[in-house]
């Protein structure tokens, strides 16, 4: 990491590079939730199935994250960023081409890779390559970007597919995508030389397949009952899974990742804190446009403009609360952001049977300001907590569950949809609609209100290592 003040051209570069190629990657990851009355229309598959377009490239984002710290070590920068150009186009030609959900999940699945390498690879450049005194300043505008993607997507994705067709969302960021890839690629610099040592595979098959176990089991629940095989035996499994994976980190001389930061109970509230404001922040960018869709029945494009105006002024508001991180006690900011994400939850719970457009916009974007206030602080503030051997550990776990979470809640928000749809078959889908979507928010309610019990628990001084 370099110690002068100066910041070469090409540094600038390459983290502006691997930033739009990390923007488009989550960006399309939102943009198609909107399109799900869409792909069910086309394919002839239910929501619960077509979910699976966002749930399953989340999945394998946050799944190729777990390995990014070996990858960096072992690797070369501009090879990685080289795997992860060709794996966007890739990712690209298979979605924007399928004529099934078949092909668009293999597509999704391609881009996941390429958005699970890129994306910790940008925090790399910045920790490695950017001096101490203006880190804060980099990871927050990097960090604002990866926040504001999956806001902006829903209305990225409306305005295409009611404008045009859902395909033309995949072709449009080809260009862009090339021409970040091919920026990065021409200017990144190695941070670190590359280190030989072997790949622990069977601790990656292990979170792999504990992420997945999951998953299914969250996905099955929407389409049976809680107590058959395929859910609970996909609890066990995933449980199971991890169990395995923490005893064989701890033996292990080269861990794939360092489970012992977790004994930091600051950086580990701090984990926490992230997780469950953006499995809400994502659950909701599903709910809501699906909620004005099918309950309010507006168009693709006017239910993801809805939330355009949060995403907008949380990405206005993001720099400013990190200053507050800066020079005043964490509690400060997180404090703010828990009145905030307390009242715009509240609100959509309260009144669930009498939203509209407005009424949403304005209760999300009062949730968004919460989000602004916690998103990039909490990661910033639980990577100050480790030594700096740890911070590649840290890093690669605020990353991995920031996806994973996205992932859950997609998943969580559409089972529960799902089985209210089951559970009162002869009600019309506009009153399955509200009914569940009032199931959901009170489940979102709940995670807000133990996101601000770990936020109280927060010691009033702190000292950063």
């Amino acid at each position: 990491m370099q110690e002068t003040s100066s910041i070469s051209t090409k540094t600038k570069l390459s983290i502006v590079g691997t930033a739009g190629l990390a923007f488009w990657g989550v960006l399309v990851e939102t943009a198609m939730n909107v399109t799900f009355p869409t792909l069910m229309a086309q394919f002839h598959e239910s929501l619960n199935n077509v979910q699976w377009v966002t749930t399953a490239y989340l999945l394998v984002v946050a799944a190729t994250m777990t390995v990014t710290a070996f990858v960096q070590r072992r690797f070369k920068f501009k090879t990685i960023l080289s795997a992860a150009g060709i794996l966007f186009i890739l990712g690209i030609l298979f979605s924007g081409s399928a004529s099934s959900l078949t092909f668009l999940l293999i597509g999704r699945i391609i881009q996941g890779i390429s958005t699970g390498l890129t994306m910790p690879l940008m925090f790399a450049i910045i920790m490695q390559q950017i001096p101490l005194s203006k880190q804060g300043q980099y990871v927050g505008t990097a960090g604002m970007v990866v926040a504001f993607a999956p806001s902006l997507g829903p209305t990225y994705g409306g305005f295409i597919t009611q404008m045009y067709n859902w395909p033309l969302i995949f072709w449009i960021t080809l260009p862009i995508g090339v021409v970040s890839c091919v920026l990065t690629i021409s200017t990144i610099q190695q941070g670190q030389s590359p280190v030989k040592s072997s790949f622990p595979f069977a601790q990656f098959i292990l979170i792999f397949l504990g992420l997945t176990g999951l998953t299914l089991a969250i996905n099955h629940a929407g389409s049976g009952s809680l107590t058959t095989p395929l859910v609970y035996g996909n609890f066990i499994f995933g449980f199971l899974c991890f169990a395995i994976f923490v005893i064989l980190s701890l033996r292990s001389s080269q861990p794939l990742i360092n489970i012992h930061i977790f004994k930091n109970s600051l950086f580990t509230r701090a984990v926490l804190i992230y997780f469950l404001i953006q499995f809400v922040q994502i659950g909701l960018t599903f709910v809501l446009p699906t909620f004005a869709q099918l309950s309010l029945k507006k168009g693709v494009m006017l239910s993801g403009m809805m939330l355009l105006a949060g995403s907008l002024f949380s990405a206005v508001v993001a720099p400013l609360t990190g200053q507050l991180l800066d020079r005043y006690s964490p509690k400060i900011p997180f404090s703010i952001g828990a009145i905030f994400i307390l009242l715009g939850i509240g609100l959509l719970l309260i009144f669930t049977n009498y939203l509209s457009t407005t009424t949403i916009v304005i209760f999300y974007t009062v949730y968004m300001l919460g989000f602004s206030f916690l998103f990039n602080n909490s990661l910033t503030f639980g990577l100050q907590q480790l030594k700096p051997a740890q911070i590649g550990d840290g890093n690669a776990i605020f990353n991995t569950l920031q996806q994973y979470s996205g992932s859950l809640g997609t998943a969580i928000a559409s089972t529960i949809l799902a089985m209210t749809a089951q559970k009162y078959p002869n009600l019309s889908e506009v009153k399955q609609t509200v009914v569940g979507s009032h199931s959901v928010i009170l489940f979102f309610a709940a995670l807000c209100v133990l996101a601000t019990i770990l936020i109280t628990s927060l010691p009033k001084k702190i000292t950063k290592n």
